[in-house]
C-alpha cells in the first residue's frame, strides 16, 4: 500500500517532536487563550497547517470539524480555489473548574483526516 492510500486509514497526527512538511501543512493550528472564564464567550481560531495548504481545484481542504472532548461543535465547508481553510468561531463553556481539550479534525481530498489538539483550563 502507497503511503498516500495508508493515509486514508485513519486520523492522521503530528508524530514526532519535528514535524514532516506533510505534517505541517495538513494538522489543524487551534488558537485559543491559555485560560477560559466559564460563562464568558471567547474566539477559537482554527488554521489548517503551520505553512500554506494548496486551495487548488485538485487539491485542498474540504472541511474542518470542532469538538471539545467528544462533543462536536460544529462543521465548516470549503471549496477549492474560493475559499481559505480557516475559521473563527465564537464559544462559550459554562463549567469552571475543567480542563478541556478542543480537537479541531480537517479534510484533505488527497491525504485524507488530520487532527489537532490543544488543552485549556477553564477558570
Amino acid at each position: 500500500m502507497s503511503d498516500c492510500k495508508a493515509l486514508f486509514c485513519k486520523v492522521n497526527k503530528i508524530e514526532g517532536s519535528e514535524p514532516s512538511e506533510m505534517e505541517r501543512k495538513h494538522t489543524p493550528v487551534i488558537e485559543i487563550p491559555d485560560t477560559i472564564t466559564a460563562g464568558e464567550f471567547f474566539d477559537v481560531k482554527i488554521k489548517v497547517g503551520e505553512i500554506a495548504h494548496p486551495n487548488e481545484n485538485e487539491h485542498f481542504i474540504q472541511w474542518i470539524e470542532l469538538y471539545i472532548g467528544k462533543v462536536h461543535l460544529g462543521r465548516f465547508d470549503f471549496v477549492a480555489v474560493m475559499t481559505k481553510p480557516e475559521i473563527t468561531i465564537p464559544v462559550v463553556l459554562s463549567h469552571a473548574g475543567l480542563d478541556s481539550s478542543f480537537r479541531a479534525i480537517s479534510r484533505c481530498n488527497m491525504h485524507g483526516l488530520w487532527e489537532g489538539s490543544v488543552n485549556v483550563k477553564v477558570a
